[in-house]
């Protein structure tokens, strides 16, 4: 009989590519998702939808994990800067996934996957880390064992300079020279369901290649065009700690720890096969917006 998967924020850009990983692996696939439109998008691939917002206290996600062998969570808020949602840090992160990991443990399920990020354990000043080291404590303290992946950042995550860069400006704030091996969505997805049960407990993983911020930047502007236009820290700073005081969407917590992801390394394992500057031919920018 084949193994049974539950795929928890399977609408978003990394559980589309998880959902289809586990299928072309043999499972039995079992989602999760709370809209409309991602419900939409995962009929094509599975039956078993669970539809429902995980952060709320609520019977209908009781037993969400009964007859399920893996769990694997890519579920959390986006931190784009141009796709606010309507829930906070505090309950899309470590609320919704605390809610499915006492479930988890309530059916014991065998293993307990979540896709945290790179500095949850050395930037937790700022709330997004943060709320990824709540729910890894969450996780660690379960009794559940458990896989903890941490990219150091996503291809998609630099969707924001696209936007930005489509309307002729590219900001690179400091000096450009922090690097990072970000990495694409399917590469992190193929790679964790390859590995899977061989997973550690944790790792922090990356792309197949280290550039820094200026010269991501510039790949941005071959292929996009724009102007870079570089910003000091200390004035980004102080447009963030105003983006906080007025903050309805929790804008300035993603401004804050941007600033910071762009002028820090952030390194990991290398991994995956795709390029960014491939991932910058292969994209529709018409879907970027």
């Amino acid at each position: 009989m084949a193994s049974t998967i539950l795929i928890v924020g399977a609408s978003g850009a990394l559980g589309m590519h998880l959902v289809r990983e586990s299928i072309e692996k043999g499972f039995k696939v079992r989602v999760l998702t709370r809209s409309e439109e991602g419900f939409v998008k995962l009929k094509e691939y599975t039956a078993d939808i669970w539809r429902l917002d995980a952060s709320k206290e609520t019977n209908q996600l009781q037993d969400i994990t009964k007859d399920i062998d893996y769990v694997v969570s890519a579920l959390g808020k986006s931190i784009s800067l141009f796709h606010p949602t309507s829930n906070s840090f505090y309950d899309n992160n470590y609320k919704a996934n605390s809610n499915i990991i006492a479930d988890a443990k309530k059916h014991q399920v065998k293993r307990f996957f979540y896709v945290s990020m790179k500095g949850a354990d050395s930037a937790s000043e700022f709330t997004i880390p943060r709320m990824h080291k709540m729910v890894e404590e969450k996780l660690e303290k379960s009794g559940l064992e458990y896989s903890i992946i941490r990219p150091v950042g996503f291809f998609s995550g630099l969707n924001d300079l696209i936007i930005m860069a489509k309307r002729q400006i590219i900001p690179l704030l400091g000096d450009g020279q922090a690097k990072t091996n970000s990495i694409y969505h399917g590469d992190l997805a193929n790679y964790i369901m390859t590995t899977f049960l061989d997973l550690p407990k944790l790792m922090e993983i990356g792309g197949p290649i280290v550039h820094s911020r200026e010269e991501m930047a510039e790949m941005i502007q071959k292929h996009i065009r724009g102007k870079i236009v570089k910003i000091p820290t200390t004035l980004a700073k102080v447009g963030n700690d105003f983006s906080n005081l007025i903050s309805k969407e929790q804008f300035g917590h993603k401004l804050s720890y941007f600033t910071h992801i762009m002028t820090h390394d952030m390194i990991g394992e290398k991994r995956g096969f795709l390029s960014f500057e491939n991932y910058l031919k292969e994209i529709d920018l018409d879907k970027i917006k």
